[in-house]
């Protein structure tokens, strides 16, 4: 699945019960990749029509296995005078994660 710059959008209080979403509906060993601009966690900004928010390459892996994905590769990208950008390739699967606990219930 490919989030690119869409869950910058997502309130910060959002975004967990959102990758834990994203979680359950890909299959074990299912991949997200996710783009987002890098900074201080939560960190609000205007974008375009409506407020966006970035987040550390740390924070976002945090929130990425906390919904159960293992995180696969990190990278990240400064361009002279834009915003840094960052990308996290994840995958499902972690054992007892709340996505798969919730998976299990159902």
């Amino acid at each position: 699945m490919l989030a690119w710059y869409s869950l910058i959008h997502a309130a910060p209080r959002e975004l967990p019960a959102r990758l834990a979403e994203i979680g359950r509906v890909l299959s074990p060993g299912g991949r997200l990749l996710v783009g987002f601009f890098d900074g201080r966690d939560a960190d609000s900004f205007p974008h375009a029509v409506v407020e966006a928010f970035t987040w550390s390459i740390d924070g976002m892996s945090r929130l990425l296995r906390d919904a159960g994905f293992e995180v696969l590769d990190v990278e990240r990208r400064t361009d002279p005078g834009a915003r840094p950008h960052a990308s996290i390739s994840a995958a499902t699967g972690v054992r007892n994660s709340p996505a798969e606990l919730c998976r299990r219930s159902k």
